[in-house]
């Protein structure tokens, strides 16, 4: 039902190329992938945007706090030696839908830090000596 659901609803405008699926309309300031472009939205004014549906992230029943809030990128510390941040599924859901299913079989911290995100409509993360903060607002599902 979740999945369908995900299919009846809007399209969204986002920024292309970032992973946090910012809004052109009123792009975050403090996005990790921006800084973009001010507020642009209109086909008049050249605007840089692209339209896809919205997107069903599925938290799995044995996620790690990484895979959820999102850690340091290895692949880029070992191939470039810059620090980097992997996004985790919070990103990958903001202006989507979360759906959690078994949400009683989670880990607490997983559970505290998922009440977090969804209340305040922020994920920070600090930790490997990265701090990134990220917009992370969606619609939770957890039946």
């Amino acid at each position: 039902m979740v999945r369908g659901l995900a299919a009846l609803l809007p399209p969204v405008r986002v920024v292309p190329g970032c992973p946090y699926s910012c809004d052109p309309a009123a792009p975050d300031p403090g996005c990790p992938a921006g800084p973009h472009d001010g507020p642009r939205d209109s086909p008049r004014d050249g605007a840089v945007s692209q339209e896809r549906p919205v997107i069903l992230a599925e938290l799995p029943v044995g996620a790690t706090e990484d895979r959820l809030a999102g850690s340091l990128d290895i692949e880029r510390v070992l191939t470039a030696g810059t620090t980097a941040f992997q996004p985790g599924l919070l990103a990958s859901a903001h202006r989507g839908v979360l759906y959690v299913d078994e949400v009683n079989l989670l880990h607490d911290h997983l559970v505290d830090l998922l009440l977090d995100a969804a209340a305040l409509g922020v994920n920070y993360v600090e930790r490997e000596g990265i701090s990134v903060r990220h917009a992370s607002r969606f619609l939770l599902s957890a039946p």
